[in-house]
This record gives structure tokens, C-alpha cells and sequence, in this order.
């Protein structure tokens, strides 16, 4: 404490206090002058503003004891004994205040003054309490005498608000008492749907080395359960199928122990089911996915109303040709799953993908596979009969051109043709009967063999080679004239007319120097075929045998198809991706980049499931029937229902509400928070299920695409609410079980407890051992208060003002004893 003077120049007036001698008064009244000298001192002082500054020294140290039932009797006692000894060796001046956790131990007349909390220990209830009792602007220490087995995990704030006042938090650790075997936690999934393979985990605490937990719901066993132990403590799954909507009770047993929790179970998903080539093929489906889908058939062509997409989670598109759907309604369906999320699955063989005609539809956009539709050129077969006229008029030079445009023919061919070679030359032989064109050397030795001499007769000739043609199987069949144009006249119209009805066309070729031959062009003309002249060797024609064809490959591929499989529990779930047998057939397509193959055809590499994300939704290709001919060495496996199931319910999860939904319990606070999932206008609406009454809940935007509603409850009632959004038909179910923030403080494993040395170490604590809890004086830390500035002014005035009525008084009194006038 200093003291000091705000406005010193005041007291300068002190020098003027001797002049009050010398002002004469009327009647001398003994000590007057002395009252009168004293009463302006004082008032000069009090207008200098005298003050001190003030620094309260003392320092705030709290007590929390933990006399839970977690910690050991023993342990326990021997604590409350350091406590006490504590408190009697240094008194209230080091520890202030006592703060006792449980109804183990009552107040003791020692320990005054105390605060008494609930019987368990909550940090965040502790800490709090302990921070209240020490000033804001005083320094000071918490320390916390405890097991650390804590029920709750909130005490973020209050650990933060110790750092920030810079108040240390020692520890005391205690030995806990053994635990029982207990039921902590039955943990689901987010989301749990009717007819969805759940995995659900069981938290239990307990001695030895394993326990065994029995769990029922609606008084139907779901699984027996042996949980491993470590270190007290141990965690196991379960699988569970729910068979019904809404909220379901599941009962856990264990040696006596029993915890009973509530499940949020949604409704199926509902499916827009389309497809009619496979009878039965819906029905089937259904039957695959089991309870957790709802498929209801949808319109297989344009005849039909157009059905209301916004009712589903997931379309079906099993086998359609893509001409079943018109292009608005392709287009519509396009636009759900871009915008709204709409799941999207196009399976099918022979009527979908390539041959169903999705290749440049609005369907092909969404697909995460390309339809593909391969074809092939086909060179046909073809036999061809060459007629060379080896009469004398082809002498010289004549033979030669006809044996040349032999060869050029000749070489027109494939292995797989045929060819004959026919002379007449008054009368007829084959030199090369009919024959593969592969066997190239014997029929040039034939070609070379020809010379010329004797007559044209050209009739019998070509009746050779028609009958020669007859057991021919080949899809062309054509007869080559070649011929100088001397011929004999005869019946060949009716011949040629009849070979061409029966698929055998003839052409003719003028060999020599003249231009053009009628006869030969009748010849051509009645069997269906051309007229070439061959003048010279420089002018040797094209002859044209057969025209190249092109056939569309079938896309779908039947047989025995080994598979490659990718991806994660995502998708495949429990379903061990190795097991899938091969499949028996599919249709070809190719994935697109950025698609996700899950499974593809081992060696050739072609996806069979893929899957992608397609604006807001997800679209999903299986390549054959899930249910049809493809799918026939599947049905032994069981994997084959569990994976569509949980392919198709990953298909529909971009299509769930338009908020995602999240309900937070912390004492008697809950939080409803829906968070948007995609762009729109449409506000959240939920009520608060009790029975058969429900509540509305209201709610206020936290930030552009979050709400919250906030509800009041009692920590130990349980909380149901049911989520969507307005003008949705989906519903979310939610539920609070009662006290799901906190933990039951006896069934706390050690491993599980709280840090207490990390607490120490992260607000510079000490770690304290118990038996020296008695000698240990706990040490402060904090900011101390600024000083306080206190002024005198006031009461230096309030002095001079007494001084100057006692003055007054005195004057009067002393006046009237003598009768004298002032």
C-alpha cells in the first residue's frame, strides 16, 4: 500500500493557515483558532485528493475431493484423512475452500467452508465449480484428488478458461476399485434402415479376460456376443437386420447387468422398378435385396403416366431399350439425378447398353460405362468359274490378255473362295476343276497349259459350269466369260436367265481389238452381270466379284467370365470381394474416366459394376441381368443378395433429404442441427415424438446452410424426433437415449479414465502422491488484481465538515456561558 496526492498543488494553502491569527474577532473563545486552523487544513488536504493503492494478497486455493463410488474404500479414506490433516496444518489461508464429489463422505465440520456435488464424477461439473470460487482477478490453484474415471468428456471450456487465467491444476491420482462386468455402450451406425445389414459395436468393462453379452430386441434374440477383455475394457461387433421401421429397444445382458438402448430405424428405400423383358424379374429383385427396399413397377414405356420422381430414392432401369423411354422423360430423369440426387441403376444383357440403343440417348450422359457397339467386315465368300475360249481366233496375243485377265480376277480372291477353269474350244473340259483360290500354283500351271486351236462353241461351256456350280455353298457365285466375240448362235438366254434366278451371275469379256460385242452384252445382261473390253494389255479391267459387307458383333457375350474385383468395405461391405463366383455373361461396354470399377472382367478388362457420382447423385452400371441368365452362378453364393443390397443403398444415399440431420445431447440441451446437402429454398421441419403426442420444433439459422432447433429435456429422459423438410415425404428418425453424453462413472475402464497427469502438465500442475497430500501446499498461479486506487477525499471532507459543526458548537456553548457576542 503507497500513498499518494492527485492534485498536491492544494496544500500550498497550507502556508496561509498563520493568517487566521491575525483576523481579530469580537470575543476570544480558547482553542477557536486552533479548531479554525485545523478545519482549513483539512480541506486544503481534501482538495489535494489524497489516496493509496490497495493490493489484496491473498491467495485462492480449492479443494476437490472425488469420494465416488469408483475409487477404493480404502484408498478413498486414507485421502479424506490427508485432507483433513491438510486443511488443520495450513488452515483456510492456503486452503480456502473444500469441494467434495459424492455421497460417499458428508461434510465435515473441519472443512468449512465446502461445497457438496453429485454423487458421480463430471469433470466439467468439478472444474467449473472449482473455478467459480476463485475470483476472476485473484490468484490461486485447483487441486483435484481423484481416480480419473470421469462420466462425461465436456470440460473443454473449463480447461481452456484454467489455461487462460493461467491457474495451475494439480492432481492427486487415486487407485480405482476393481470394476464388475458392466454393459457401457451399444454403438450403431449413423444411419440404420429396415432390412439393412447393421454392424453394430458393444462396449463392456469387467474383470478376467473375456465376458459374454446376450442381445435381444422386441424379446427376439439378435446375438450372443463373447467380448475379449484388455485392460478391463473391451469392444466387439454384431451384425443386426432390422426387421421393422421406427424406434426399436435392444436389451444387452451380462451377468446380471442390463442396458437397454433405443435404435432409430428408417423406413425402406422406395424404388422406382422398370423393366419388362424377364418375367418376374421385379418380384425376384425384390426378393434379393430383402426388407431395406420397397420396389414399386414403373411405366416401361410412353403409354403410361409419367410417374413423380421426387417419390423415390433410387430408379431401376432393368433391361430397357433405351427406344422404351421417349427423351423428355430421359431428360426428366437426367435432371433428378443431376439436381436432386436421384440414385440411378441401369442393369441389363441383350435390350440395354449397346444393343438396347443407349449410345448418343440422354441416358448415356449419366452413365458411369460407354455403350459400345462393335462391328464387322465381312469379305463373303465367293466361287468363281472362269470360261476361257482357246479356239484358233484367240491366237497370239489374244490368249495372252485372256490368261492375264484370268490372274487379275484370280488374284481378287480370298483363301476362302473358289475357283474353276473351264476351256472350250469346240468343245468343253474343266483345266482346273473347282478348287480353293489358295491353291494358287496349280491353277496358274492350268492358266499356263491353255493355247489356242479349234472352234467357238461357248454354250456347252457355260452349261459346265453351271452344273459344276450346283453343290457349291458360298454366298457369291459368278461366271467370267472370256471370249474375241466369235461365238456360235444358240439358247443362251433361257440358261443365263435361270442361272441368275438361282444366284448365278455370268459377265463377259471382249478380248481383242474391237470395242463393243451385242452379243456379249445379251450375255451380261441376261445373267446379271457386266461387260468388260479388253483391247490391249494397257487396258485390263477391274473386275468386280463381290462387294465387302459390314455386320453389327453382338454386344452381349455369353459364357464362363472369371472377375477382378476393386474397392472397399464401401461397397462391399462384409461381403469378401474375392468369393464372387464368375459370371456367365455381359454386355460389353467400356468405363469412362473418372468412373469407379468395382468389378471388371478378368483379362479383358471390361467393367462389369461401376459406379460415379453425377452432379448431386449417383448412377451405377451392372452390365448383365441382375436377376436373368448373366447372374445364374450367383445364386449359390451368398454374397449375391448382400452386395446388391448394399450397392443399390449406396446408389440412393445422394437422394436422402435435402438435410442431413444431427441430434446432440449435453445435460438437459439438445441440438437438432440440419446441415443442407444441396442448393434449394425448402426449410427444415422435425417434431419431438412423446407417445402420441408430437411437438413442433422450431428452427434458427446458424449460418447459410445450417439450422438448429434446440429442445429441453431431462437428463434422464429419452428424446425421439422425427426430420425432413418441407414438401418431402422422407423422414429421418433420431432418437437421445437418456444420458447418452455421459457414462455410467462404475463402468469407466482405467485405460479409458482421464489424463490426469496431461491435465497437470497442459496448466503447469503439479502431479501430487497421495501419501504426501498432507505436507503438500498448494501452489498459485494467476494474474493478481491491479492495484486499487482508494481515495481519502471523501473522508478528509467529511472531517472537516465534523470539525467544522463540532467548531460551531463549541463557539456557542463557550458564547452562551459568558454572554458575549461572537
Amino acid at each position: 500500500m503507497s500513498l499518494t496526492l492527485l492534485e498536491p498543488a492544494w496544500l500550498w494553502g497550507w502556508l496561509a493557515l498563520p493568517l487566521l491569527a491575525l483576523v481579530r474577532t469580537r470575543v476570544r473563545v480558547p482553542g477557536h483558532l486552533a479548531l479554525r486552523m485545523a478545519l482549513f487544513a483539512l480541506l486544503f488536504l481534501a482538495l489535494a485528493r489524497p489516496a493509496w493503492w490497495s493490493v489484496d494478497p491473498r491467495e485462492h486455493a480449492v479443494l476437490v475431493v472425488d469420494a465416488s463410488a469408483s475409487i477404493d474404500a480404502s484408498t478413498r479414506e486414507r485421502a479424506i484423512a490427508a485432507v483433513l490433516d491438510a486443511r488443520d496444518a495450513f488452515g483456510d489461508e492456503i486452503v480456502e475452500h473444500v469441494v467434495w464429489v459424492g455421497d460417499t463422505v458428508g461434510p465435515s465440520s473441519r472443512l468449512a467452508p465446502e461445497v457438496t456435488l453429485a454423487a458421480a464424477t463430471s469433470p466439467s461439473t468439478v472444474l467449473d465449480a472449482a473455478l467459480r470460487l476463485i475470483p476472476t482477478d485473484a490468484r490461486g490453484s485447483v487441486t483435484w484428488i481423484t481416480d480419473g474415471r470421469a462420466t462425461d468428456a465436456h470440460f473443454g471450456a473449463a480447461l481452456a478458461e484454467l489455461q487462460q487465467r493461467a491457474l495451475p491444476l494439480h492432481v492427486v491420482p487415486l487407485d480405482a476399485a476393481a470394476l464388475a462386468p458392466r454393459i457401457v455402450a451399444i454403438r450403431a451406425p449413423s444411419r440404420v434402415r429396415v432390412g439393412e445389414r447393421a454392424t453394430m459395436e458393444l462396449d463392456v468393462v469387467g474383470p478376467g479376460d473375456a465376458l459374454h453379452v446376450d442381445v435381444r430386441a422386441a424379446d427376439a434374440p439378435i446375438a450372443g456376443v463373447d467380448v475379449a477383455l484388455d485392460a478391463e475394457a473391451g469392444t466387439a461387433t454384431f451384425a443386426w437386420e432390422p426387421r421393422d421401421a421406427g424406434f426399436v429397444e435392444l436389451v444387452a445382458r451380462c451377468d446380471g447387468h442390463e442396458l437397454r438402448t433405443t435404435i432409430a430405424v428408417d423406413d425402406p428405400l422406395r424404388v422406382l422398378y422398370v423393366g419388362e423383358r424377364v418375367v418376374g424379374a421385379q418380384e425376384s429383385l425384390g426378393r434379393l435385396l430383402g426388407r431395406g427396399f420397397a420396389l414399386e413397377a414403373g411405366p416401361a414405356s410412353d403409354a403410361a403416366p409419367t410417374p413423380d420422381l421426387e417419390r423415390y430414392d433410387l430408379v431401376v432401369l432393368d433391361d430397357v431399350p433405351a427406344s422404351s423411354l421417349s427423351p423428355q422423360r430421359q431428360s426428366e430423369l437426367a435432371t433428378a439425378v443431376f439436381e436432386r440426387g436421384l440414385g440411378l441403376v441401369v442393369c441389363g444383357g441383350e435390350s440395354s447398353f449397346g444393343p438396347g440403343g443407349y449410345r448418343d440417348s440422354a441416358l448415356d450422359a449419366l452413365l458411369p460405362v460407354e455403350a459400345i457397339q462393335k462391328e464387322e467386315k465381312r469379305d463373303p465368300s465367293t466361287t468363281l468359274v472362269l470360261i476361257i475360249d482357246t479356239s484358233g481366233s484367240m491366237g497370239g496375243e489374244r490368249i495372252q490378255l485372256a490368261k492375264e485377265v484370268a490372274r487379275l480376277a484370280m488374284a481378287r480372291l480370298l483363301p476362302h473362295d473358289k475357283v474353276g477353269i473351264v476351256e472350250f474350244y469346240g468343245a468343253k473340259r474343266w483345266a482346273a476343276p473347282i478348287q480353293p483360290a489358295s491353291n494358287a500354283i496349280d491353277l496358274a500351271r492350268a492358266l499356263n497349259r491353255m493355247d489356242a486351236g479349234g472352234g467357238t462353241v461357248i454354250l456347252p461351256a457355260i452349261e459346265e459350269a453351271f452344273y459344276g456350280m450346283q453343290n457349291v455353298q458360298t454366298r457369291y457365285k459368278h461366271v467370267l466369260v472370256l471370249t474375241d466375240g466369235g461365238v456360235e448362235s444358240g439358247s443362251f438366254e433361257p440358261l443365263l436367265r435361270r442361272m441368275a434366278d438361282e444366284g448365278i451371275t455370268t459377265s463377259t469379256v471382249l478380248i481383242g481389238p474391237e470395242a463393243h460385242s451385242e452379243f456379249l452384252v445379251d450375255l451380261a445382261n441376261w445373267g446379271k452381270g457386266r461387260f468388260y473390253a479388253v483391247p490391249d494389255r494397257f487396258n485390263l479391267p477391274e473386275i468386280l466379284l463381290k462387294q465387302p459387307t459390314s455386320s453389327r458383333l453382338p454386344a452381349y457375350k455369353p459364357g464362363s467370365f472369371a472377375l477382378t474385383t476393386r474397392g472397399g468395405r464401401g461397397f462391399w461391405g462384409d461381403v469378401d470381394p474375392k468369393s464372387a463366383p464368375a459370371i456367365a455373361g455381359y454386355v460389353e461396354t467400356n468405363a469412362r474416366p473418372g468412373a469407379e470399377t468395382l468389378i471388371a472382367i478378368d483379362g479383358e478388362g471390361d467393367p462389369l459394376l461401376s459406379t460415379w457420382i453425377h452432379g448431386f447423385g449417383r448412377v451405377t452400371a451392372f452390365t448383365s441381368e441382375p436377376t436373368g441368365p448373366g447372374t445364374a452362378p450367383w445364386r449359390a453364393w451368398d454374397g449375391y443378395g448382400p452386395l446388391f443390397a448394399r450397392v443399390f443403398a449406396r446408389t440412393a444415399d445422394e437422394a436422402r433429404s435435402p438435410f442431413a440431420f444431427t441430434l446432440v445431447r449435453r445435460g438437459a440441451t439438445l441440438e437438432l442441427t440440419a446441415r443442407r446437402t444441396r442448393p434449394g429454398t425448402v426449410r427444415p421441419r422435425a417434431v419431438r415424438v412423446d407417445g402420441a403426442n408430437e411437438t413442433e420444433l422450431e428452427f434458427v439459422a446458424l449460418a447459410p446452410d445450417v439450422e438448429v432447433a434446440t429442445l429441453r429435456a431431462s437428463p434422464d429422459a429419452q428424446v425421439r424426433v422425427m426430420a425432413g423438410a418441407d414438401g418431402d415425404a422422407r423422414t429421418t428418425r433420431l432418437v437421445s437415449n437418456a444420458r447418452a453424453d455421459e457414462r455410467d462413472e462404475l463402468a469407466v475402464a482405467a485405460r479409458h479414465a482421464v489424463d490426469l497427469r496431461r491435465l497437470a502438465a497442459v496448466t503447469g500442475g503439479d502431479v501430487v502422491d497421495a501419501a504426501g497430500l498432507a505436507r503438500y501446499a498448494p501452489r498459485a498461479g494467476g494474474f493478481a488484481a491491479p492495484p486499487r486506487l482508494v481515495e481519502w477525499a471523501p473522508w478528509v471532507f467529511a472531517l472537516a465538515l465534523a470539525l467544522f459543526v463540532f467548531d460551531v458548537f463549541h463557539r456557542r456553548r463557550d458564547r452562551g456561558a459568558t454572554g458575549v457576542g461572537a
